[in-house]
């Protein structure tokens, strides 16, 4: 499998929404259909994954920042897209890829293919498939939400509890951990707060795990030293670690919530659902989730369903009682995602379930995207020195401080001055065995749109058989040629440039990723 980390440092990710123009023949998903079913709703997740996963794809998530609950994200010609639209760029759509997805369709997926381009919100792009670990003691709980979706098994481990986890055995190739009505406990438990802050890793908890894994304390050991730390596991929740305030109110100690509830920020990633999922969390031990007394949400907590009558507020707490919540654990941007929804299981058949299940996979997606591009890679040298820092996604060269490699006007040849980058990057790769690149091949836009496309498909083939003859394994190395479809600059058709800004459109990027699986049984070298 392929994850973002090897030794990590945090870096900043924020989504950059804005429009963006879709080229003509861009394929897009219509998450709004009515009524939503499992498979026009759900099903689309498992599309995604099986794209990202196996086909290198970037998908653009559409959604309008400014819209209220339901409304549109854009219109073309007579279709209103809602919920969050993912589309599917045209220079991705080979013919197998549209093969794969009239197959989705039989399934009940709902999209078209873009017959003029189109101006569209763009709230961020999704590059990486998530990999979930379920809790070994109630896993089996969310093993139809993913059978629902029609994800692999091999994504989270299929119904077999021996490849579910404990807490303590999560590390950097585990992106998600999915946690349904369990009852944490400190010792069992405590790997959470390094795997959350060191590696990123995603925490979802439902029903009871939620107030119980909130109240947890104890003494870690801090790393390179003998010194212990203090902590509560109050991801969400503020409050000074054991403080008789902090923490949630535990779930036998206050009653259930009172429906119909609100369903807030329509424009968030998260909350991305048609209708209201309130149905699904009316069953289990925990079914909304309340601070002590005298204590609050993180500010950075977002409250994506509430309850703004639930019946022991004020009497027994003050702040908002809260039915789904997600945000940065301990309101850290540099600490993965924490995301808890009420109810023993959101499963079912029925709108409101999809809706709840909707809100779990667009956190899932959004929490892996996150991890990548907040996590870098650190690659020592033999004596283990630091050598070079980059993320998963990156292009190699620019981490390694190369010049760029372009190609000469209507040529797929390799010039003789990028060889000596394109043999660095053949030795650091000889260095990292588990170093994996995708090799994307651009051109600038003169020619036909179909030549371009041809001709920077040579260009992939022309780099990769070099990289091959020099000795690196082909199983290592994705390509694809994306023609004129993705230019860094003005120059498209019918525009008038100079040279050299045609020049930097005539370009091969070398985009980093890892074998997990290699990275976690070697090591880095």
């Amino acid at each position: 499998m392929v994850v973002g980390a090897f030794l990590l440092k945090g870096l900043n990710f924020y989504a950059q929404p804005g429009e963006q123009q879709i080229a003509k023949g861009a394929y897009v998903i219509n998450m709004g259909s009515n009524p939503q079913t499992i498979e026009n709703s759900l099903q689309p997740y498992g599309l995604i994954y099986t794209l990202l996963k196996n086909e290198k794809i970037e998908i653009k998530w559409s959604i309008n920042p400014n819209k209220i609950k339901d409304a549109a994200d854009f219109t073309y010609r007579d279709t209103t897209f809602r919920g969050g639209a993912f589309i599917l760029p045209v220079s991705y759509l080979t013919d197998d890829i549209r093969e794969l997805i009239s197959v989705w369709e039989e399934k009940g997926i709902a999209g078209m293919y873009l017959e003029e381009s189109v101006k569209v919100p763009v709230f961020t792009s999704l590059s990486v498939a998530p990999r979930w670990t379920l809790d070994r003691e109630n896993g089996h709980i969310a093993v139809p939400f993913f059978k629902a979706a029609a994800i692999p098994a091999g994504a989270y481990g299929g119904s077999n509890r021996k490849n579910w986890k404990s807490p303590e055995d999560l590390g950097v190739c585990d992106d998600i951990f999915v946690m349904p009505h369990a009852d944490p406990g400190f010792n069992s438990h405590k790997n959470l707060y390094k795997w959350n802050k060191k590696y990123k890793g995603a925490i979802w908890a439902g029903c009871h795990a939620v107030s119980k894994l909130e109240n947890l304390t104890g003494n870690i050991k801090l790393e390179n030293s003998d010194s212990t730390e203090f902590i509560q596991l109050n991801f969400l929740s503020s409050g000074f670690a054991g403080a008789q305030s902090a923490g949630l109110i535990p779930y036998k100690k206050h009653r259930h919530g009172t429906p119909p509830y609100q369903n807030l920020l329509p424009a968030d990633p998260v909350a991305q659902y048609i209708g209201s999922p309130d149905e699904a969390h009316l069953n289990g031990s925990e079914r909304i989730f309340l601070p002590k007394k005298i204590n609050r949400w993180r500010k950075k907590t977002k409250k994506i369903v509430i309850d703004a009558d639930a019946p022991d507020i004020p009497e027994i707490a003050e702040d908002t009682a809260v039915i789904t919540a997600y945000g940065h654990g301990y309101g850290n941007t540099e600490n993965g995602l924490v995301m808890y929804q009420a109810g023993h299981s959101i499963y079912g058949r029925d709108p409101h379930h999809v809706a709840a299940m909707r809100a779990f996979f667009n956190w899932s997606f959004y929490a892996a995207e996150i991890k990548r591009r907040k996590n870098s890679l650190e690659f020592g040298n033999r004596k283990g020195l630091p050598v070079v820092d980059a993320k998963v996604g990156d292009d190699l060269t620019g981490a390694l401080s190369l010049d760029p490699i372009h190609f000469d006007l209507d040529k797929a040849e390799i010039r003789t001055k990028d060889r000596p980058a394109l043999d660095s990057i053949v030795k650091f790769m000889n260095t990292h065995p588990a170093l994996l690149l995708d090799i994307r091949s651009h051109t600038d836009s003169r020619a036909n749109d179909e030549y371009n496309m041809q001709l920077s498909q040579r260009r992939v083939e022309a780099t990769i058989q070099y990289l091959t003859e020099k000795g690196i394994s082909g199983s290592r190395i994705t390509g694809r040629g994306y023609g004129e479809t993705e230019l860094v600059n003005y120059c498209g058709n019918n525009n008038n440039c100079p040279e050299e800004e045609h020049r930097k459109n005539r370009r091969s990027e070398f985009i980093l990723s890892i074998d997990c699986d290699l990275y976690s049984e070697k090591g880095l070298n």
